[in-house]
């Protein structure tokens, strides 16, 4: 890896985003111009094709892309509450209070649009290497092309679920003589632009590279099916609520004012398909992954004694947590310890040299300075019931039998609060016997002597794989859309997408099913609680919340939930149970649709005066743009 990423330092691929100039080229190579370097004498041939896609991907394993992750996707959200030593008056802390502002870092769109532009070269001189390598043949361009207009179409999603309008960049940008200057799209643009490129190529994309580690770290043909599954489902939700595009205002005090009926009509969009049509797309693409990986698990068992290829389970495509009655952490340790499990689809490779995951050493829990890091858990996470997971009204989240609960914490005794091990462990395991039972991990009983959990060693302390999608989020998906379908007499419907929630929910709760569980049987799920269409989907909002918390999708979540509905009354409901003291205060600042949308950051807005700041978060004239421009 460091010698490819030593090869394609190239000015062209350092670009920055939408709004903002070149980084320097003059620390390449002085013999000719590096823009020239670039487009005449790096572009010859497969292997300098083969380099400039896997940049792709090592920009996108950048400390300065991950933190952003977690930033975008967690940090707003009822996941994360900042640690006791971070400043109540610092960004971060403003930011959770709902007080955003432009000139904060955090939303600095540059290093996603710089990995955009990496993309954008591949897609634009793959072409001339055909041509120039008789070696390399169109059919090998193909696959490669689909690679880069898949991670290309992955930024996007993810900018366009930050800020929600965005300029959807297909360029690249080689030199400063080039106007970098792009315009935002609106919501239901980009989506349709992602979606449109992913379906051109989703035919392209290579589904077996031979190996499980390229198979996981690459982008194969699940993966585009993935993602489109995905996108879907965003663009189900932002039509299910008739969301329209950002009211363009100067000052936030005009947001949400009174407009003429004219006014309103001239926003709105022709949104093409309707909602239920793109929820029933989300299933079919969620399917081809689970066809894929029945297929990969025929394919990878085919040799083994007693193994029935018609026989392949939803259970069998997950990892499990118990092997010969024995339940262990089987799950966690191969997920987020070992890395590239059977059940991942895109994992970005972190090797802790070239590219390294920083949240274990900043944003979670600290491992050189073992201590918290900048976050930590809400209290409501940490309350163990003992009514089980079937009561719609609480407000915990975990049962008592949740391994997850031991793969997501970190609690010591002394320790008042809990803070987030996943991704610092390498491991999890139970120490005290009998080893087919789950230790009860209610607060009160919980001891260190109970469960074992393996840090991360100085010498890989920044080498854990960042997950992008794994089979268990398809599952989910799948049964989030059909709740969207469902009628609350379709109990068929009802209970195959809670067979997809149950399985994700046993997977982590071996105890609630097994033999030996009859005092626990109330920790499992139970269908009846979940047997119509809004229960079915708070079922799947919560088990999405157990499954992936600081993986950089809960705040995305929320915003889905929102958008479904229109409005952000109910999405506040579950927000707000992070707040002790100022619930009704955030409420009110998160009353408007808008507000679940970043500010554009300052510098891009001084740059490049195509773009507009959202109404909401234009509190002052820091974001104005300068009289020159």
């Amino acid at each position: 890896m460091k010698n490819i990423i030593k090869n394609i330092t190239l000015c062209g691929l350092v670009a920055v985003g939408a709004g903002m100039g070149l980084s320097s080229c003059e620390d390449f190579l002085t013999i000719t111009p590096t823009d020239r370097i670039v487009e005449e004498d790096f572009w010859k041939d497969k292997r300098d094709l083969n380099n400039a896609i896997m940049a792709c991907y090592w920009r996108l394993s950048g400390s300065d892309i991950l933190s952003k992750f977690v930033y975008w996707g967690e940090e707003r959200s009822d996941n994360l509450i900042l640690s006791s030593g971070v400043s109540k008056t610092s960004p971060m802390a403003n930011i959770m209070n709902a007080n955003l502002l432009p000139t904060y870092e955090q939303f600095n769109w540059t290093p996603l649009y710089n990995a955009i532009n990496y993309c954008n070269k591949v897609i634009a001189h793959g072409e001339d290497v055909v041509k120039a390598d008789e070696s390399f043949s169109e059919g090998s361009w193909r696959p490669i092309r689909a690679e880069a207009i898949t991670l290309r179409a992955l930024c996007h999603f993810y900018l366009v679920r930050t800020f929600g309008e965005i300029p959807y960049v297909t360029v690249d940008f080689n030199n400063d003589s080039q106007d970098l200057r792009t315009a935002q799209s609106t919501q239901l643009t980009v989506l349709n632009n992602i979606i449109e490129d992913l379906e051109s190529v989703k035919d392209e994309a290579m589904v077996n590279y031979g190996n499980n580690t390229d198979n996981r770290s690459r982008v194969t043909r699940k993966m585009v099916h993935a993602l489109l599954a995905d996108v879907y489902l965003w663009r189900a939700s932002y039509k299910a609520g008739n969301n329209q595009p950002f009211a363009k205002v100067t000052l936030a005090n005009n947001y949400a004012g009174e407009q003429t009926e004219d006014e309103l009509k001239s926003r709105y969009e022709d949104y093409g398909t309707t909602a239920e049509e793109d929820y029933q797309k989300c299933i079919e693409y969620c399917d081809l992954v689970i066809e894929r990986a029945k297929q990969e698990k025929i394919e990878s068992n085919r040799n083994n004694v007693g193994f029935s290829a018609t026989a392949v389970t939803l259970s069998d495509l997950l990892v499990g947590n118990e092997t010969n009655g024995i339940i262990t952490g089987t799950a966690y340790n191969q997920i987020f310890g070992i890395g590239n499990s059977e059940e991942s689809i895109l994992e970005l490779q972190i090797d802790g040299e070239s590219s390294k995951n920083t949240m274990i050493t900043s944003l979670f829990w600290n491992i050189n300075e073992t201590k918290a890091g900048t976050f930590t858990s809400p209290s409501f996470m940490q309350n163990i019931p003992n009514d089980g997971p079937n009561n719609l009204t609480s407000t915990n989240l975990f049962t008592r039998t949740d391994y997850r609960y031991w793969g997501t914490f970190r609690k010591a005794a002394e320790q008042k609060t809990f803070d987030i091990i996943k991704y610092a462990a390498t491991s999890i395991s139970q120490q005290t016997s009998p080893y087919n039972e789950l230790r009860d991990n209610r607060l009160d009983v919980l001891a260190t002597n109970d469960i074992r959990q393996v840090l991360r060693s100085s010498s890989n302390v920044n080498a854990a794989n960042w997950i992008v999608y794994r089979l268990s989020e398809i599952y989910l998906m799948k049964a989030e859309a059909m709740s969207q379908l469902c009628g609350d007499e379709d109990e068929a419907n009802l209970r195959e997408a809670f067979s997809y929630v149950r399985e994700v929910f046993k997977r982590s709760n071996p105890y609630a099913y097994g033999n030996a569980s009859q005092l626990l049987r109330k920790d499992s799920l139970v269908f009846t609680t979940f047997n119509t269409s809004e229960n079915m989907e708070a079922l799947v909002i919560t088990e999405r919340q157990r499954e992936f918390i600081g993986e950089g999708k809960r705040w995305y979540d929320l915003v889905r939930y929102a958008l479904r509905r229109g409005n952000t009354k109910d999405m506040l409901e579950l927000l707000t149970r992070k707040y002790s003291d100022n619930r009704e205060a955030i409420k009110a600042k998160l009353a408007d649709m808008q507000t679940l949308y970043s500010p554009v950051y300052n510098n891009e807005i001084r740059n490049n005066n195509l773009l507009y700041q959202n109404g909401v978060w234009h509190v002052n004239e820091t974001s104005s743009r300068t009289d020159d421009l």
